[in-house]
C-alpha cells in the first residue's frame, strides 16, 4: 500500500486554511457592515433628535407668537373703546410755501400723553428744532410738549407727553426753535391746530 496521502488528504489543510480565511474575510464584512450601520443610525437617531427640537422651539415660538397676537388684537379692541375718549386735532400750515401741511395731535387725556404726525415739513438747520406746544386755558403760556426733527422726506411721527398735567386743550402748535427747545415759545409757529 501507497503511504502517501490521498490528494485529497493533501488539500484538506489547504481547505480548511482557506475556509478559515474565507469566514474571517466575511465576518471582517459583516463587522464593517454592522459598524456602518451603527453609525447611520447613530447619525439618524442626532438628526431625529435635532428636529424633535426644532419642532419643539418652533412650536414654542409659534405659541409664543399667538399669545402676543391674541395680546395685540385685546389691546387693540381695549384701544378702539378708548378713542371716543382721545382729542384729534388737524393742525394747519402757516408756512406760505406749504399750505396744506398735513399733522394731526392724537391726545389722550387719561394717560396725559400723544402722537404728533406731521408731512411736508421742511427740514431744519442742524441749530435748530420743532417744538411742540400744547395751548390749555389753565396755564398763561403754551405748555411744552417735546421738541422733534423731520426726516428729509418731511415726515415725523413723534409720541410726546407734556411738562404739566393738561387739563383742557384749547389748540396745539408747532414752532420753529433753537435746537433742544426752549421754555418758552419765541420763534415762529409754523403749525396750529385748534
Amino acid at each position: 500500500m501507497n503511504n502517501l496521502p490521498s490528494p485529497l488528504v493533501r488539500l484538506a489543510p489547504w481547505a480548511v486554511a482557506a475556509g478559515a480565511m474565507f469566514a474571517a474575510l466575511w465576518s471582517g464584512v459583516q463587522i464593517f457592515s454592522l459598524r456602518a450601520e451603527t453609525a447611520a443610525l447613530r447619525i439618524e437617531r442626532n438628526l431625529a433628535e435635532t428636529a424633535y427640537k426644532m419642532s419643539q422651539s418652533q412650536l414654542a415660538e409659534r405659541t409664543l407668537l399667538a399669545e402676543t397676537m391674541i395680546n395685540e388684537l385685546g389691546s387693540q379692541l381695549r384701544l378702539r373703546e378708548d378713542l371716543t375718549r382721545l382729542k384729534v386735532t388737524a393742525l394747519a400750515s402757516l408756512l406760505g410755501n406749504s399750505p396744506e401741511t398735513p399733522a394731526i395731535a392724537i391726545w389722550n387725556p387719561e394717560l396725559q400723553c400723544g402722537l404728533l404726525t406731521v408731512a411736508k415739513l421742511p427740514a431744519l438747520a442742524e441749530e435748530q428744532d420743532y417744538q411742540l406746544w400744547i395751548v390749555d386755558s389753565a396755564y398763561e403760556h403754551p405748555v411744552n410738549g417735546g421738541v422733534f426733527k423731520v426726516g428729509a422726506d418731511g415726515r415725523a411721527a413723534v409720541a410726546f407727553k407734556a411738562d404739566r398735567p393738561i387739563k383742557a386743550i384749547v389748540a396745539f402748535t408747532v414752532s420753529v426753535e433753537c435746537k433742544g427747545g426752549v421754555a418758552q415759545a419765541k420763534g415762529p409757529v409754523v403749525l396750529l391746530g385748534k
